[in-house]
């Protein structure tokens, strides 16, 4: 076993049975619905049938109106609007979105997406400068800002008004506009507060649109949206798995041309993209332009109207990308080397690493990695300038905003959510600031994980996997955060390897059903022939249309000896 095997949740026989009855649902599906907490007819039709209907109106949020104010002055009097964005998926994203969306609406915009090494995250003083310097009127803040208080009472000092469309915590007084979008913020209004940024930039596109009498086309913006809310893995759950829903229907049925030069460069066809290929492929291209260079060339490829230039900018984010898996790969293995040493022989309850050589643009990717291997907090720093930056991962152990607040009298700054931050301390204060998070993490009695978890839904045998159960399945997509994929349970099962070289391919047997498996190739080395086995598996399909389910695909995930005790409480 290479997990630890746990189930997902309970739930009790009246509500599943309940689940199958009134809404015609295979048990295997009605049980992972049941253990997620959607318990009743009316919950579980709302899930199963995402649409337009549910999304909330954007005048819930308390800011909103003075933000349509201040755009709709800007568009009569042709002001200059100034957007300053992020550099990771969800900030281009998000940039591209509102840049778009005002000039199609002849408003002078321009945008400015921070370089990450010079500049670093957020509205600075000198962001602000080159928005006076454009000559703006109208400050839009994407992805950022909450945190900006300085810059922005700069920024109206200089009679610039400041729209903040963001879902980052605050840290400290929130910034001095009355064009405040945070769904975060308790005073924000907003009845759902896990919205990417451009989530809450959609919402500001659609209360435009609103107001000035095209209300459907806010909804040419959900591709950007579900790129956003899959890339920046806020839960997949309420609004969001809405807007990610409506979203990929767009991006497989209607993508824009920036977004089809990208799939021209990676091989895909639009009907295949998948909340899973976004996370996989498409996110990682388009993250490639910041962590490694100018993001301004993601964003400038999603508003191309030409494939051809939006692919030659593909290409070269392709190559970017390459570049950081063979960056991640190297920092992966050195800081792996010393997170064992650090939990495995010293006892330590926490990773934080520094090493001046490690490239700043990959440390988020290996801090998850890290994470999610120990299940413990993970900082990993480098050096830039005279100050430690970084990233900080919670490895789902604890709020990482809570852990830097406990350890504030040791960082320079901090931001980010409660899993996922961004950190720097000044070099004299590492060995104090590390001591501080081991405090935080022994206070927290937290242990590093001898192996991941892995949380099982319900059992479901082979005889249960029908077309039925397949297009049941299926309307529990889109998965991601918060919402994953379901992995289900089998017993008595036995593997049929087939010829050398297959690349894991198998056949699985349970109880004279046969279907198609894929196992690592490493892990099929250790599956013995024949003999009885408890698997954990996902299922996918090949092949399959909207109307009629492909063909099962058993994807192992682990396995244990039969009579072993496999599941915990």
């Amino acid at each position: 076993m290479r997990y630890r095997w746990r189930w997902r949740g309970s739930a009790s026989e009246q509500e599943i049975l309940q689940l199958v009855q009134c809404c015609g649902l295979p048990r295997g599906i009605a049980t992972v619905l049941a253990v997620r907490g959607i318990r009743t007819p009316e919950t579980a039709e709302r899930f199963l049938q995402p649409s337009a209907e549910q999304l909330y109106a954007p005048w819930h949020f308390a800011g909103m109106e003075a933000a349509v104010a201040l755009l709709e002055h800007a568009r009569k009097q042709q002001e200059v609007v100034w957007v300053h964005g992020d550099y990771d998926v969800d900030g281009t994203t998000s940039t591209a979105a509102l840049v778009d969306f005002l000039r199609q609406w002849g408003v002078p915009v321009g945008y400015a997406v921070p370089d990450r090494f010079q500049e670093g995250y957020g509205l600075t003083l000198a962001s602000v400068e080159r928005a006076r310097e454009a000559g703006a009127r109208v400050l839009v803040t994407v992805d950022c800002g909450t945190n900006s208080a300085d810059a922005i009472a700069r920024a109206r000092s200089y009679g610039i008004e400041v729209i903040v469309c963001d879902h980052h915590e605050l840290m400290d007084l929130p910034p001095p506009t009355p064009a405040l979008l945070n769904p975060r913020l308790p005073q924000s209004g907003y009845p759902f507060p896990f919205l990417a940024a451009c989530g809450v930039v959609f919402k500001l596109i659609a209360a435009l649109a609103e107001r000035w009498g095209k209300p459907e086309q806010a909804l040419e913006y959900l591709d950007l949206v579900a790129l956003a809310t899959v890339a920046d893995l806020v839960p997949l759950v309420g609004e969001n798995r809405v807007l990610t829903a409506l979203g990929l229907r767009r991006l497989q049925k209607h993508p824009r041309a920036g977004i089809r030069g990208l799939l021209q460069c990676v091989g895909m066809a639009a009907e295949q993209v998948s909340a899973a290929s976004i996370i996989f492929t498409l996110a990682p291209r388009i993250n490639a332009a910041g962590r490694l260079g100018d993001a301004r060339r993601a964003v400038e490829m999603l508003l191309q109207t030409e494939e051809g230039i939006a692919f030659r900018i593909a290409q070269e984010l392709e190559c970017e990308n390459f570049r950081r898996r063979t960056i991640a790969e190297q920092v992966y293995s050195e800081a792996l080397e010393q997170a064992e040493e650090l939990l495995s022989r010293r006892g330590y309850r926490s990773v934080v690493l520094f090493n001046p050589l490690w490239h700043p643009g990959v440390l988020g990717v290996v801090a998850t990695r890290l994470g999610e291997r120990f299940q413990v907090p993970v900082i990993l720093l480098t050096r830039i300038g005279g100050i430690l930056k970084g990233s900080a991962r919670s490895g789902g152990a604890v709020d990482l905003l809570q852990l830097l607040s406990a350890c504030a009298p040791y960082v320079y700054e901090y931001g980010g959510h409660p899993f996922a931050a961004g950190v720097a301390l000044r070099p004299e204060q590492l060995e104090e600031f590390r001591q501080a998070v081991e405090q935080f993490a022994r206070h927290r009695e937290l242990h590093p994980a001898e192996k991941p978890e892995l949380r099982v839904d319900a059992v479901v045998n082979f005889s249960e996997i029908t077309p039925r159960f397949l297009l049941a399945l299926r309307r529990l997509a889109p998965f991601g955060y918060d919402n994953f994929r379901p992995v289900f349970l089998a017993h008595h099962v036995r593997v049929h390897r087939l010829r050398a070289g297959s690349n894991g391919q198998c056949r699985l047997e349970q109880h004279g059903v046969w279907l198609h498996g894929v196992v690592e190739p490493r892990l099929l080395e250790l599956l013995p022939e024949r003999r009885g086995l408890s698997i954990l598996y996902t299922l996918e399909e090949q092949g399959g249309s909207e109307q009629a389910a492909g063909m099962p695909l058993v994807r192992v995930q682990d396995f244990c000896w039969e009579g072993e005790q496999a599941c915990l409480p």
